[in-house]
């Protein structure tokens, strides 16, 4: 192609086929981008829903933490009842101990 001068047969044949093996590839790389974006859009709609799942499964863990944050707290109530109970009895043994003799 280069050895002949521009508009003669056989420039034009090579200029030709050159524009037609361009297009083969344009082609060939638009279906790959094709595919690729297909590919993208379904990992991009996967990716929607596991980060659905995600906020759902946040979501309820904060209300078990609610609830045992709720529940610790009447645990530590009845803990300290607990305690004034075990003390008021012992003093009360102390007092009937003392009081016997």
């Amino acid at each position: 192609m280069y050895d002949n001068p521009p508009g003669s047969a056989w420039w034009s044949a090579c200029k030709a086929e050159l524009d037609v093996r361009n297009i083969e590839q344009t082609a060939t790389a638009l279906q790959a981008t094709s595919r690729v974006l297909d590919r993208m859009r379904s990992s991009t709609e996967h990716m929607e829903q596991l980060a659905q799942t995600l906020s759902e499964a946040t979501e309820r863990v904060a209300v078990l933490l609610d609830g045992a944050k709720e529940s610790g707290r009447r645990l530590e109530i009845a803990v300290y009842v607990l305690i004034g109970v075990t003390v008021v009895q012992l003093f009360f043994l102390t007092f009937q101990v003392f009081a016997k003799r």
